[in-house]
């Protein structure tokens, strides 16, 4: 009885800890702008930086490791399937922009980067 408890255990520690075993996880980074930046102009040049993820267009069948990107700006969603995004006209003031991975499926993954940045293009 105490093999069957041990299989189980290691079965359930094998599958929470995929990285353990080799498989590296998705990453997601926001390279620029950086967080707390200010910039002085209406445009924002948002570049990403994406590793252990293939970026596709959207599709019903998804596949493990690819997907696309979901920013948000301010409560306003924009997706691609590339890791640059401009936004042009931007207000003066605080704005939050976040990045996430996203299923071909459009499935959010646990994976993505906040930042707060300060436009002033006056």
């Amino acid at each position: 009885m105490r093999l069957f408890y041990f299989l189980i255990l290691v079965v359930l520690i094998v599958s929470c800890t995929e990285n353990a075993i080799g498989i590296k996880e998705p990453q997601i980074d926001i390279i620029s702008p950086e967080g707390g930046e200010i910039i002085k102009d209406s445009k924002i040049i948002l570049k990403l930086n994406i590793s252990n993820f293939r970026l596709v267009t959207p599709d019903l069948q998804p596949k493990k490791g690819q997907g696309h990107v979901q920013v948000w700006v301010d409560g306003m969603e924009f997706r691609k399937s590339n890791a640059e995004f401009v936004f042009e006209n931007e207000s003066n003031g605080v704005h939050i922009i976040k990045a996430e991975l996203m299923l071909s499926n459009n499935t959010v993954l646990p994976y993505s980067k906040t930042i707060k940045i300060f436009v002033n293009n006056t």
